[in-house]
């Protein structure tokens, strides 16, 4: 077995980007594919569904989503060249590291509970506290004022 052949192999992937994703992420990935001598961007949006070696070069992802009303799974490398960006849509709350329970639910049942959206609502209840502030302070200057 050629040993040096392997120890430059893992010096390539050692500084290797590594992407950051977690199960239970809702994403939508901007993947380089080739078409004939064209390359074009093929966006997949879906759900995280596992991370096998989050931190390591030869770790993997598996991303759960629907392609023309069929539900699809890829499995990509969490080094992959091929992914040009990981825009994260939503972030759901979950229990387990692995989300297989999720194949056999169907319509309502696959809901997740939202961390970004319950975040998003409480901002905006601040905002609307902040402004409803505002307005009384102000009606309470003109009053004076008056």
């Amino acid at each position: 077995m050629n040993f040096e052949r392997i120890k430059k192999i893992a010096a390539l992937h050692n500084n290797a980007e590594v992407w950051d994703v977690k199960p239970g992420q809702e994403i939508e990935i901007h993947e380089k594919i080739k078409d004939g001598n064209n390359e074009r961007i093929w966006k997949f949006k879906g759900l995280i569904i596992k991370v096998k070696h989050p931190n390591l070069h030869n770790g993997t992802f598996t991303v759960r989503g629907k392609v023309l009303g069929i539900d699809v799974e890829k499995v990509y490398p969490l080094n992959s060249t091929s992914i040009e960006k990981i825009i994260l849509l939503d972030e759901k709350k979950i229990r387990r590291s692995k989300l297989y329970y999720i194949r056999e639910k169907i319509g309502k049942d696959a809901r997740l509970k939202s961390l970004l959206q319950g975040e998003r609502s409480y901002e905006r209840g601040n905002e609307i506290k902040k402004r409803k502030l505002i307005e009384l302070e102000n009606n309470t200057e003109n009053k004076d004022a008056a």
